[in-house]
């Protein structure tokens, strides 16, 4: 079933220095199309971690290799490794400031291939490493200092893609792993510097893809990084005009283009006596997907046809190096499958 065969052409296909651009005009936008998980996913696995009491986890992220899986940092429980059957094997570093241990981490990578993990905090002058079995080894010198970087380790290069600082020389370069910058990704992008700002990077495909979330609306596109050409190249941006500029994210995956039409986000204040207080900004965001070959795209929803029709609030941001990943409370999820079995 091809779910956008009646949605409207709401892109234009244009040649930039020579590399394929897609532009959407938002305003082109019609109805929503709710499309099942399966059609972008191929099965559902739920896999029972082990249960004791130094494997228990509060994660709500994980990533994912072949055999492995790795749960963020959370609370006051550290990283831990399980492999695809859910047995426990290690905790991957502590929390600390000593060697092998961190206060806050930004993403992490498993790399099966050199039997390595590699994970980033949020500001550092290091990548940290460790073994399979937990141990810390010698951690990565950075070429700079790293502010909520994404990270890339592929053979013996790291590509860094972090947010533009203006104390930092450079936010996207390839270095080998000992701390030798091997060249810059060369870049125009100029926004002001706000710790609000989010790197994306999805890589749902085998394109590097990477866009910034800014609280500051502004106009910006979704980028392409070609480690052959050594360049950033723009591939994807809805042309939102006037007032209907408002934050917003791009992400990619296979055969699509999507995003986001604004945000919503959690900011804290302080008041006059000092006490902070949690309040939500922004306005409700609309989600849209946008076919590569036809340009056809549309408002969109995402249901969870595996498990009982749930609806996910945010379609866009799910979908990571090609798995759709969460950790679930053994209660709560009882509690689905109790409501999924109810339904038809």
């Amino acid at each position: 079933m091809n779910y956008l065969e009646d949605a409207p052409v709401v892109a234009t296909r244009t040649v930039l220095d020579g590399e394929e651009f897609i532009e959407m005009d938002p305003s082109l936008l019609k109805d929503t199309v709710i499309f099942p998980l399966s059609y972008f996913t191929e099965e559902l696995q739920i896999i029972k971690l082990d249960d004791r009491d130094e494997a228990l986890v509060s994660a709500y992220k994980v990533y994912a290799s072949e055999n492995y899986f790795l749960t963020q940092a959370s609370g006051n429980i550290p990283c831990k490794l399980f492999d695809k059957q859910g047995r426990y094997i290690a905790d991957i570093g502590s929390f600390g400031q000593g060697p092998g241990e961190y206060r806050t981490l930004y993403v992490g990578q498993i790399n099966e291939s050199d039997g390595r993990i590699y994970l980033m905090p949020y500001t550092t002058e290091s990548l940290l490493v460790y073994d399979l079995e937990g141990n810390a080894l010698s951690p990565v010198p950075l070429v700079h200092r790293a502010n909520k970087s994404l990270f890339l380790v592929r053979g013996d290069e790291l590509l860094v893609m972090g947010e533009p600082h203006p104390d930092i020389p450079s936010f996207i370069w390839v270095q080998d792993l000992k701390g030798n910058k091997l060249y810059d990704i060369p870049s125009s992008l100029n926004f002001p510097f706000d710790y609000s700002t989010d790197v994306l990077s999805f890589r749902n495909g085998d394109a590097i893809d990477l866009s910034h979330w800014t609280w500051r609306p502004r106009t910006d596109s979704l980028y392409h990084i070609d480690l052959v050409k050594k360049k950033l190249i723009p591939r994807f941006t809805a042309n939102f005009k006037g007032e209907a500029l408002k934050p917003h994210a791009y992400a990619e995956w296979p055969g699509y283009f999507l995003g986001s039409t604004s945000s919503i986000v959690t900011v804290a204040r302080t008041d006059e006596s000092g006490n902070v207080q949690m309040r939500q900004e922004g306005d409700a965001p609309a989600y849209y997907i946008v076919d590569k070959k036809t340009l056809k795209g549309t408002y969109f929803g995402l249901v969870n046809d595996f498990f009982g029709e749930e609806r996910f609030n945010d379609p866009v941001f799910i979908l990571q190096n090609g798995y759709y990943l969460v950790c679930v409370d053994p209660g709560d999820l009882g509690e689905r499958i109790e409501k999924a079995l109810k339904s038809n």
